[in-house]
């Protein structure tokens, strides 16, 4: 999966826009198909450097850990956002398909 780092301004602008990081693609690419027949403007990482780039790049409101994801990484990617001075949701999903729109959702309530 190949993760685009500059994403348009005008683009994030319009929708809410996340980023979704897992430990295998196919989950992943299903996470991001939910959160786009949402009306979400997604994008995908399995590789946590191009995650990390792409959150100080491209500043998403929300970021959506999937359950597979190691520790440390989560750790990372929840740093890198407090470093780039950003109000980025996390998302940290550990169920499966049927409960991810609930957690985003109740994570958004309060932007």
């Amino acid at each position: 999966m190949e993760l685009n780092l500059a994403e348009s301004p005008m683009v994030q602008a319009e929708i809410l826009h996340a980023l979704v990081f897992g430990k295998h693609e196919y989950i992943v690419s299903n996470v991001s198909a939910q959160l786009e027949k949402a009306e979400f403007k997604c994008s995908g990482s399995v590789v946590l450097s191009q995650a990390l780039e792409y959150i100080k790049l491209n500043h998403p409101q929300l970021v959506v850990i999937g359950g597979g994801v190691d520790p440390h990484d989560r750790i990372k990617i929840v740093n890198a956002i407090k470093e780039a001075g950003i109000t980025t949701k996390v998302v940290e999903h550990f169920g499966g398909p049927a409960t991810v729109l609930h957690e985003v959702r109740s994570a958004i309530a309060g932007m």
